[in-house]
């Protein structure tokens, strides 16, 4: 099953997503640099908390007002530009 999933992913993938190892300057492979992965880190524990907090009061317009600005600053935790 294995050999299977890694031929298929080997024919419709592009050659770009093959390859794994970092590089700052590319847009698919910025994502394995430590730096980029130190920002999903605090962007998954961001919305942690932000599910915490919206559980604990589950209405829509709280729902809303923590939802919103969480997807925000979300984005611009991981934005790229310098």
């Amino acid at each position: 099953m294995q050999i299977l999933l890694l031929m298929l992913r080997m024919a419709l993938l592009p050659q770009w997503m093959l390859q794994q190892e970092p590089d700052a300057a590319h847009f698919y492979r910025r994502t394995f640099t430590p730096r980029y992965r130190a920002k999903r880190r605090i962007v998954r524990t961001l919305w942690l908390l932000a599910t915490l907090l919206i559980l604990s009061n589950p209405v829509l317009p709280f729902i809303i007002m923590i939802g919103l600005p969480t997807t925000l600053l979300g984005f611009a935790i991981l934005d790229e530009t310098q």
